[in-house]
């Protein structure tokens, strides 16, 4: 595919400047950061986790603190390790990210609200859901001050606070947000956009949780029929939504 097309040629791209260039070269570091990218989107995530790792060593070495490449690839190397199930180390290096950004940054710069979004949503991963909440109704409040109503992220920031807010119970509070954010989406987001779709099974999943089965099966059978369409039989996402389906279904001939 063209991710393993890409890998090949980043690979090569990397052989040749490390017998040509000198490690703290600019350009070594960011075709390795390229590379490791190419490694996660493969799912070959131990590979990107090592290079990302030389990578930051290099950069703790070589650039200040508050350098934004040194922050941008710890970030990346968070993912990664979030990814690979590594989720202390994960929180460790967001908190990192975000106490460095918080101290350089001002408080409504996109750079600062990622980092903290991130953190809230591995924070989530961990177990440390009160943390996730009070981090997400914070990037929500300025989110909502500084972008317009239908930004990506601030629709992303609503969608990880909902996510919390069910996690403690706050179903409620949860179907408002998961409302908005899902007319939103409607309105600049295609139907089979994956946003969407996840909008929308959370949205179903909170209406289940409240007692609204006949209105969480209906948004299921839309969100199966699209994803029926667009991804593979075995797709995590896919079945993920069948199975919700199937467990309300059955709720449902129960009562």
């Amino acid at each position: 595919g063209q991710v393993g097309k890409a890998i090949e040629l980043l690979e090569h791209v990397v052989a040749v400047q490390q017998t040509v260039l000198a490690e703290e070269h600019p350009d070594q570091p960011a075709s390795l950061h390229e590379l490791a990218r190419a490694y996660s989107e493969d799912r070959q995530v131990r590979k990107a986790i090592r290079l990302l790792e030389h990578i930051t060593a290099v950069g703790q070495r070589l650039l200040p603190e508050e350098h934004p490449d040194r922050l941008i690839t710890q970030q990346v190397l968070a993912e990664a390790y979030e990814t690979d199930g590594q989720v202390r180390k994960a929180v460790e290096l967001q908190e990192r990210v975000v106490e460095v950004r918080e101290r350089v940054l001002a408080e409504e710069h996109p750079e600062r609200l990622k980092s903290q979004h991130a953190l809230a949503v591995v924070y989530l991963a961990d177990g440390q859901v009160r943390k996730a909440i009070e981090l997400l109704e914070h990037v929500v409040a300025v989110r909502q001050i500084v972008l317009v109503e239908d930004h990506p992220s601030r629709l992303a920031s609503k969608h990880a606070l909902a996510f919390a807010y069910l996690a403690v119970g706050q179903v409620r509070k949860a179907i408002e947000l998961l409302e908005h954010v899902e007319v939103r989406q409607q309105m600049v987001l295609a139907e089979e956009h994956p946003d969407r779709l996840a909008s929308q099974h959370e949205l179903a999943r909170a209406y289940g949780r409240d007692g609204q089965v006949q209105r969480a099966i209906e948004l299921l059978e839309h969100v199966v029929a699209v994803k029926q369409r667009v991804l593979r039989e075995d797709h995590p996402e896919r079945l993920k939504s069948q199975s919700l389906l199937a467990t309300f279904a059955a709720k449902r001939r129960r009562s």
